[in-house]
Order: C-alpha cells, then sequence, then structure tokens
C-alpha cells in the first residue's frame, strides 16, 4: 500500500513538472519578426519626414521607381546566381565564376548607387523644416538596410 502511494505521488509531481515545463516554453516562446510590408515601410517614412499630401505624392512616385529599379537588379542576379551554384551540381556546365562574381559585385554596386540616390532625390522634396527629419529618416533606413 505504501508503494502505490508513493507511485502516485511521483507520478503526479512528474504531470505538475511536465506541465510547468510546458506552460514556461509557451510563454518564453519568442514571436517570429514580422517583416514590415512596403507599404508600412512607406507609412513610417511619410511620418518620420512629416510628409505633407504634396510630398507624400512625390514620395510614391519615387519609391515605386527605386522598387522596380531594385526588383531588375534583383532579377538580374538571380539569372547569374542559378548557372553559378548549378554548376556544382552540373560539371557539364561552363561558366566564368570569375565573370559572374565581377556581375554580381557590378549589380550590388548599382543598387547601392541607385539607393544613394534615392534617398538624395527625397531629401530634395523636403523643406527646409523637414530637414532635421531627414537625419532621423537615414538612421532608421540605413539600420533596416544593414540588418537585412
Amino acid at each position: 500500500m505504501n508503494k502505490i502511494r508513493t507511485y502516485k505521488i511521483i507520478i503526479i509531481s512528474l504531470l505538475a513538472l511536465n506541465m510547468i515545463m510546458i506552460a514556461f516554453f509557451l510563454i518564453t516562446k519568442q514571436q517570429p519578426k514580422h517583416k514590415a510590408s512596403a507599404n508600412d515601410i512607406r507609412s513610417e517614412i511619410i511620418k518620420t519626414l512629416n510628409l505633407n499630401d504634396q510630398q507624400t505624392a512625390l514620395f510614391m512616385e519615387l519609391a515605386d521607381e527605386h522598387k522596380q529599379a531594385m526588383q531588375e537588379i534583383n532579377e538580374q542576379k538571380a539569372t547569374l546566381l542559378y548557372p553559378y551554384f548549378e554548376s556544382l551540381a552540373d560539371s557539364s556546365i561552363s561558366i566564368s565564376k570569375d565573370d559572374i562574381i565581377f556581375q554580381l559585385q557590378q549589380s550590388e554596386k548599382k543598387k547601392i548607387a541607385y539607393t544613394y540616390q534615392h534617398f538624395k532625390e527625397i531629401k530634395k522634396i523636403l523643406t527646409k523644416e523637414q530637414m532635421p527629419y531627414f537625419k532621423s529618416f537615414i538612421a532608421k533606413i540605413t539600420r533596416r538596410l544593414i540588418d537585412k
């Protein structure tokens, strides 16, 4: 009788411990990072720079142009990366790896230069009163670009 009681206490203790561990893991589970959509980012920029309606329309045009340019560059990079890595699996693919690396570097250079120019264009639409906000904008957007 004593053994049965001991086993019951052990089983109940183990069940309680399991429940506590499960609750702990559920409570402390990290939520996946929410990737901001283009509209979220644009809205945040409009607020950060305190843009008026006319500036917002210009900014949206600039943002659309920038997005299109980045998509084109990313598509070019994808066409370069596919054969580069595919050559590992298929030795019959004859490519100049150095040329592809150089072209990828040029694509990245183009992205950086285009983005820099894009920021200059955004700066041009700002008033003197909004210039202090631009510094904050650059700090935020640079962190976002680096953290990608």
